[in-house]
């Protein structure tokens, strides 16, 4: 089976594995290819891959499943499948496909114009009304990301990149090159 994964010729390599199986199988095998064949008419540049070989933890999956990838990225950004009949519970029973994505990866890959993302501003935490003030009007533009009142960041392990720091400078709040 190691030709059972790879780029669009494993489509051809899987349908010369499975040719005597079943009409199910051999059903499944014509919709990738139909399904392959529209995404690189719609869409020319995107780069495809298959393995006939994934298996995924869940049961609730009853056709293709997919993962979206981003070039330079080293895991899935977004994952999902065709669910059929997966709301027959609530009295629905149609075919749907969905998928699940972080935001927060997806966030901090991209900006919406497609640009990096700029690096956000250090603030530190305090009372003082100008340093909320300055924070507020920097927000407006910027990402700034604020120290907890014991000096760490929020979200604990979590990786906030910032170049730069808010810092008070004759009493005024500035915009540094972060240390």
């Amino acid at each position: 089976m190691a030709n059972a994964a790879g780029g669009i010729d494993a489509i051809m390599n899987i349908k010369s594995i499975v040719a005597g199986a079943s009409e199910e199988v051999l059903d499944a095998v014509g919709q990738l290819e139909r399904i392959c064949n529209q995404l690189q008419q719609r869409y020319p540049n995107i780069e495809l891959g298959f393995d006939f070989c994934e298996l995924r933890g869940y049961n609730y999956h009853t056709g293709l499943v997919f993962s979206a990838y981003y070039s330079g990225f080293g895991q899935a950004v977004a994952q999902g499948g065709r669910y059929n009949a997966i709301g027959t519970e609530f009295g629905s029973d149609r075919p749907a496909t969905g998928f699940s994505a972080d935001l927060k990866i997806l966030a901090s890959l991209v900006s919406p114009n497609g640009a990096e993302l700029p690096k956000g501003i250090l603030a530190p935490c305090g009372d003082d009304q100008s340093l909320w003030e300055a924070i507020s009007l920097l927000r407006e533009t910027e990402r700034v990301v604020q120290l907890l009142s014991d000096g760490s960041l929020p979200d604990s392990g979590a990786e906030f990149e910032c170049d730069r720091q808010l810092v008070k400078e004759n009493d005024s709040w500035v915009v540094k090159a972060r240390v």
